[in-house]
């Protein structure tokens, strides 16, 4: 078993990410992974003003976090958030400091192979545009209809129910504005939104893609190699 750094935005949504990669463990005959619980802010209003601010502050927390987690031994870094993902550049980063990171937006690149026509609900806009870009490297041609909603993120957080969320938001008729808009799936474009994915579900007619199980696959892969 190797440690990895769960990085996300606050510490509502790392802590969703330290619960999913025990999740998995408990799939295996021995765990794979020991999640090290690692927030960025505070708040998801910290957060988004966070992902606003200029490259050399987001450069001097990544910083801090990656320090602290390579004195711990720790070479992995699972990128537990949409949004984080897209307000900074991890892939060189990791490069050069020479470890291993595996984010949603690396999941996006692949899914361009298989849809024309895509949903996705994220956190902001900022993040919402970033899936799209990342949807765009594979497929020059996909159509994207895209939402950010802190509403949501807010809610969760708060820990109001998926049922009374989805009703108080109007979540099942943006479902139906993607699916007549003519989008093939969903993408659950921030890692709080697992959270209501079976909910979702009810009134969904088309596939609801989280990134999660991807990224657990790839990271399990090169731990093997």
């Amino acid at each position: 078993m190797f440690k990895v750094a769960v990085i996300a935005g606050t510490p509502v949504d790392t802590q969703m990410g330290v619960d999913y990669i025990e999740k998995k463990n408990s799939e295996y005959e021995l765990p794979v992974a020991y999640p090290v619980y690692m927030p960025v802010s505070g708040s998801c209003d910290e957060q988004l003003v966070f992902q606003y601010s200029s490259d050399e502050e987001k450069r001097r927390r990544m910083d801090e976090i990656f320090d602290e987690a390579e004195s711990q031994g720790i070479r992995d870094f699972f990128i537990y958030c949409n949004s984080l993902s897209g307000a900074f550049d991890f892939e060189p980063y990791a490069a050069e400091r020479g470890v291993r990171v595996y984010t949603p937006l690396q999941v996006y690149r692949d899914l361009g192979h298989s849809y024309s026509r895509v949903g996705v609900v994220a956190a902001n806009n900022l993040s919402s545009y970033n899936i799209e870009k990342n949807l765009m490297t594979t497929n020059d041609s996909i159509y994207v209809i895209g939402s950010g909603n802190m509403a949501m993120v807010h809610a969760i957080e708060e820990g109001i129910e998926p049922e009374k969320i989805v009703e108080d938001l109007g979540l099942a008729h943006m479902l139906s504005y993607m699916e007549a808009c003519g989008c093939e799936c969903l993408v659950l474009g921030c890692t709080h939104f697992p959270y209501l994915k079976q909910e979702l579900a009810k009134h969904a007619g088309i596939p609801l893609i989280d990134p999660a199980d991807e990224m657990f696959e790839r990271m399990t892969a090169a731990a093997e190699n």
